[in-house]
C-alpha cells in the first residue's frame, strides 16, 4: 500500500521483539504487536496488561489479526529489501553477480573485479579503501569478453586498423593508429546519429515525392470521372431524338421492315451473293417480339431459310427441303395479300423457288429479314436489299419475263 512509503521504520517494530511485525494484533488500548510475541508475554498471568501503557485486560481475550495493518507491514518489507538491494533483475537486465537466490539488478559494474553488484553488494567498493582504485561503470554483461587474453586486462583501446579491441600493452598494435575505446564509441555513435537524420530525410523526401504521386493519380482519376460522366450526358443528349423500334427482336439476328401491308401486293429483292446463309420472308405485326418462339405459319411466320451455301428449308409446321439447282444470288419475294400467298424467287433466273398459299393475312405484315449465323466466318457478308421500281410496276415486268420465257419453252416443244 501507498502509505507504507510515508510511516517510519520504527511505526513498524514490535516493542517486544524488536523487530518488523509478524501476524500484528491490535490489543483494545490501541497499541499492536506480533501475536506470538504478546500471547508469550502474557503467559499463565492472571491479568493481562499493556507492556507499552500498562493497561489492564481480563485474560481470555481473544486476538485477531490486524489484516489491513498486516497488508501495511508487508507493503513495507517489500520496500525495505528494494531500498537496501535494489530492485529485482528483468529478463535482458545485468544481474548482480553475488545475490544469493533472489537476483537483483546491478547497480555498477567493476572493471577489475569483472563482476557486476546490487546497492548491497556494492557497499565494500564504496567505504574499503582497497577498492578505491577500481573502475566502476554502468552495468554490463559479458565484462570476461572485454579481457585481453594475452595480457590479461581491460580492452580500452580500439585499433582503427584491425578494428579490434586492444590493451596497453599490445605491442603489435602500437604503430597502428589506436584510440580509447569510449571516443571510438562516441564517434561512431555520433556517425550513426548522422547516417540516422539522414535515412529520416530520405525517408521524408520519398513520402513527400509518393504523396505527391498519390495526388496526381486522384487528379487524373476525377478528371477521368469527370470527362466518362460529359461523355455519357453527350451521348444521351445525341441519342434522346432517336426513336426506339418497337419492332426488334431481342434474342435473335432478326429485322422487320419499316413499312407494312394489309392489302394488295409487294415485292422485294436482296442481293445475296456472298451469303451462305440467310432467312427472308413476311411475319405478323402482333408478333411477340420480345420473347422465344417457334417460325412458322402458326405464329404468323412465312419464312424461307438458306444454310450451307446450298440447303433452302421453307419453315413450315414441319421444314420442307427445297432441292435447287444452284443457289440464288438475288432473292425476290413477292407477297399477294388478297390471294394469301407468299412466292420466293431466283431472279437470275426468274424460277419459283418455293411459295407458301393459304396465309392467314388478318392483320398487317412485315419484310422479314435474318442475314443468318457466321457459319465461322464463311457468312459475314451483309443481306442488301436491291432498289425496285414501283411494286406492281416490277411484278408486271417480271411475270412478263416469266411469261415469255414460258412461250419460248413452248414453242421449242410444240
Amino acid at each position: 500500500m501507498a502509505s507504507a512509503l510515508f510511516l517510519s521504520e520504527d511505526q513498524f517494530l514490535c516493542s517486544i521483539c524488536l523487530d518488523v511485525f509478524t501476524e500484528p494484533v491490535t490489543i483494545p488500548c490501541g497499541h499492536n504487536f506480533c501475536k506470538p510475541c504478546i500471547t508469550k508475554h502474557w503467559g499463565d498471568k492472571n491479568h493481562c496488561y499493556c507492556p507499552l501503557c500498562n493497561e489492564k485486560f481480563n485474560k481470555g481475550l481473544k486476538l485477531c489479526v490486524n489484516v489491513s495493518f498486516r497488508e501495511v507491514v508487508e507493503n513495507f518489507k517489500k520496500h525495505r529489501v528494494i531500498s537496501e538491494n535494489g530492485i529485482e533483475v528483468k529478463p535482458g537486465e545485468v544481474p548482480c553477480d553475488f545475490c544469493l537466490g533472489k537476483k537483483f539488478k546491478a547497480y555498477k559494474t567493476c572493471l577489475e573485479c569483472l563482476a557486476s553488484f546490487c546497492k548491497r553488494h556494492l557497499e565494500p567498493h564504496q567505504v574499503v579503501s582497497a577498492f578505491s582504485r577500481h573502475q566502476l561503470t554502468d552495468p554490463a554483461h559479458n565484462q570476461k569478453d572485454k579481457i585481453c587474453k594475452k595480457h590479461n586486462r581491460i580492452s580500452d583501446l580500439f585499433c582503427k586498423k584491425d578494428l579490434t579491441r586492444v590493451c596497453v600493452l599490445c605491442t603489435e598494435h602500437k604503430a597502428h593508429d589506436t584510440v580509447p575505446l569510449e571516443k571510438e564509441y562516441n564517434e561512431t555513435k555520433a556517425q550513426l546519429e548522422q547516417k540516422k537524420l539522414e535515412v529520416k530525410a530520405m525517408i521524408k523526401e520519398r513520402q513527400k515525392k509518393a504523396q505527391e504521386i498519390k495526388d496526381l493519380v486522384d487528379t487524373k482519376r476525377k478528371e477521368k470521372d469527370e470527362a466518362l460522366a460529359n461523355s455519357a450526358h453527350a451521348f444521351s443528349t445525341l441519342v434522346a431524338p432517336i426513336q426506339r423500334i418497337p419492332q426488334k427482336f431481342n434474342r435473335y439476328a432478326y429485322v422487320l421492315g419499316k413499312k407494312g401491308f394489309s392489302e394488295g401486293r409487294f415485292y422485294y429483292e436482296v442481293q445475296a451473293a456472298r451469303k451462305t446463309g440467310w432467312d427472308l420472308g413476311v411475319v405478323r405485326g402482333s408478333m411477340r417480339w420480345k420473347k422465344t418462339h417457334t417460325l412458322n405459319p402458326g405464329n404468323g411466320v412465312w419464312i424461307l431459310r438458306l444454310r450451307n451455301n446450298t440447303k433452302y428449308t421453307a419453315l413450315n409446321h414441319a421444314a420442307v427441303k427445297i432441292p435447287v439447282a444452284r443457289k440464288a444470288e438475288r432473292v425476290g419475294v413477292f407477297v399477294d395479300y388478297k390471294k394469301r400467298s407468299v412466292s420466293f424467287y431466283d431472279v437470275s433466273t426468274a424460277t419459283l423457288i418455293h411459295s407458301f398459299t393459304g396465309c392467314a393475312f388478318n392483320e398487317t405484315i412485315y419484310p422479314f429479314f435474318s442475314p443468318g449465323p457466321p457459319e465461322d466466318g464463311l457468312n459475314c457478308a451483309p443481306l442488301v436489299l436491291s432498289p425496285t421500281k414501283h411494286s406492281t410496276e416490277k411484278l408486271n415486268e417480271f411475270f412478263s419475263l416469266i411469261a415469255v420465257v414460258i412461250a419460248l419453252v413452248l414453242f421449242w416443244i410444240f
